[in-house]
């Protein structure tokens, strides 16, 4: 994936005999499939082709959705594992409050006393609230991401945590 792509979506197996693909999004903004036009689709190993959507939609809870020429399930199968990426222009705009995980990775985390902490490796998605995991030198720090315990510097790009003994 190019620095300037978001990740959307990670398709799966295909759904009917017309071609859909079931789709995992990976946005908390499903609505953005509803107007999706074309969307670039990475395969495994770094290959990119650019896919016109005809359309996606729900059924039930999964998301499923029609490129234009793949129209048979065996065609759709060969989009299994894709990862579905668009510019980060078109990515939308959130909350001053709230950061896209591709923000999060590799900011430089500080305590408030001015200690180097490491840079964020990865963002843990789980009920509550999301966890950074930080490297520092080698061993792996588990943050929580709550706003009791951190500012976030967007423009900095550092994260500054309260000195708390445990915590770090």
């Amino acid at each position: 994936m190019e620095s300037d792509d978001v990740a959307i979506g990670k398709l799966h197996k295909p759904r009917g005999i017309e071609g859909e693909v079931f789709c995992q999004p990976l946005t908390d903004f499903v609505e953005r499939f509803e107007d999706l036009k074309s969307v670039t689709a990475i395969f495994p190993g770094g290959r990119r082709e650019v896919l016109s959507v005809v359309h996606a939609r729900l059924y039930g809870t999964r998301l499923a959705i029609k490129f234009k020429g793949v129209n048979t399930p065996e065609a759709a199968k060969l989009y299994r594992g894709v990862h579905l990426v668009v510019p980060k222009d078109e990515t939308f705009d959130l909350p001053d409050d709230n950061f896209y995980v591709y923000e999060i990775v590799g900011m430089e985390v500080e305590t408030e006393d001015g200690e180097t902490v490491g840079l964020v490796k990865d963002v843990l998605s789980i009920p509550g609230n999301d966890i950074y995991v930080v490297d520092r030198n080698g061993e792996e720090v588990l943050l929580p991401a709550v706003k009791e315990l951190m500012t976030v510097d967007r423009d900095a790009r550092k994260i500054v945590v309260a000195s708390l003994e445990g915590l770090v």
